[in-house]
């Protein structure tokens, strides 16, 4: 997911981002007899905020059944549950990754990345559903995000913040004034609003994950590349400062908008974009100074395995506790489980046992030094 392209190896558990890293300049390590030039450590604290996100999409993806919590169950509508934080949690970790990326200045990279994660989504939704139309889905999700988000860091870095908010000002504009075509009125109802019109009209299905939600899902993106230059640029005890005080003000924001615009993830409201994005914000502060500053690893490492070969947990998610097992084989587990202990622990352990599943791929990859990128 987040840190994708090509097979490549490196030492198990080294993690994130290297803080200050130039475009073009390689994260191995140089050959022998070659100066080393200076650098900063790495941000493990970006896997392990990666990697918490992870393991919020697995339990909210593979949850048991209804018995479980339901703040692990996404809002029908209007309105914010814990799941529907785990995603743009995930997108903004994206964002922070790409001040320190040599491929997010390369055109033909970028475009290739967009393309072959495209690729892998309809394959998964394939997988899962079976043939019947074009749809990207989670991964085709950010590959949109991730193009939009560079197209705007294309811009001169003055106007790249006024043309995010006005993104985000026009498409409440649209959503509260402007009526939706055929419906005479203004509207963000089910089945009734912009989101919906979008996505019939380019066919490409609706719900959270439709076209319709790319554009204000790259400002979530880019408040991730906002963090990800915070933490190229300052050190310490100030970049932890200045994320929490961004998250803080962008809260606010979003909570002052939800009294207009609501929020709702399947319309990705612009509401929705700044609450969200501020919490992703806090829970990087929290994660970097706990790793980074503090050297608080041992206990977050777990999150760190999968937040380092994200791709493969969330491939190996979706294809076999989705794809192959299935519900009706679910549903057999989680009454299994259930009959040994209770409808509601099953409906927690099921989930849990995804997460070990995965986890142990993951960290097969990296005991071989293998993480998958794309």
């Amino acid at each position: 997911m987040a840190r994708t392209t090509d097979l490549r190896t490196r030492p198990p558990i080294t993690g994130g981002v290297r803080a200050g890293a130039p475009a073009g300049v390689s994260n191995r390590a140089p050959a022998e007899g070659r100066r080393r030039a200076p650098s900063r450590p790495r941000l493990r604290g970006v896997d392990v905020a990666r990697g918490l996100a992870v393991i919020g999409m697995l339990f909210v993806d593979n949850r048991g059944d209804g018995t479980i919590s339901p703040q692990l169950v996404h809002v029908p509508w209007n309105g914010l549950h814990v799941a529907d934080v785990v995603f743009p949690v995930f997108l903004l970790i994206v964002g922070v990754s790409m001040p320190f990326s040599s491929r997010a200045q390369r055109p033909r990279a970028v475009l290739w990345r967009v393309v072959k994660l495209m690729a892998l989504g309809v394959l998964i939704v394939t997988a899962k559903y079976g043939w019947g139309g074009f749809a990207p889905g989670v991964l085709g999700h950010i590959a949109g995000a991730y193009l939009l988000c560079w197209l705007l860091m294309r811009l001169p870095s003055r106007a790249q913040i006024p043309v995010a908010g006005g993104v985000l000002a026009a498409v409440s504009l649209l959503y509260l004034l402007v009526p939706v075509p055929g419906a005479g009125r203004a509207a963000m109802e089910p089945g009734l609003s912009w989101g919906a019109w979008l996505d019939g009209l380019v066919g490409l299905g609706a719900g959270a994950e439709g076209p319709h939600s790319y554009l204000t899902s790259a400002v979530t993106v880019f408040l991730g590349v906002l963090a990800g230059r915070v933490l190229r640029d300052r050190r310490g005890a100030v970049a932890v400062r200045r994320l929490l005080a961004g998250g803080v003000g962008l809260v606010a924001a979003g909570l002052a908008l939800a009294l207009v615009v609501p929020l709702n993830k399947h319309l990705w409201s612009p509401s929705y974009v700044l609450l969200t994005g501020g919490i992703g914000l806090g829970a990087l502060a929290a994660t970097h100074w706990l790793v980074d500053l503090h050297g608080v690893t041992r206990p977050l490492r777990f999150a760190e395995v999968l937040g380092t070969n994200a791709i493969v947990a969330f491939a190996v998610s979706e294809l076999f506790f989705r794809a192959v097992l299935g519900d009706h084989a679910q549903a057999a587990l989680v009454g299994w489980m259930s009959a040994l202990t209770s409808d509601l622990a099953a409906a927690y352990l099921y989930p849990a046992l995804s997460v070990l599943v995965v986890w142990g791929v993951c960290w097969g990859l990296l005991r071989r030094e293998i993480v998958v990128r794309i």
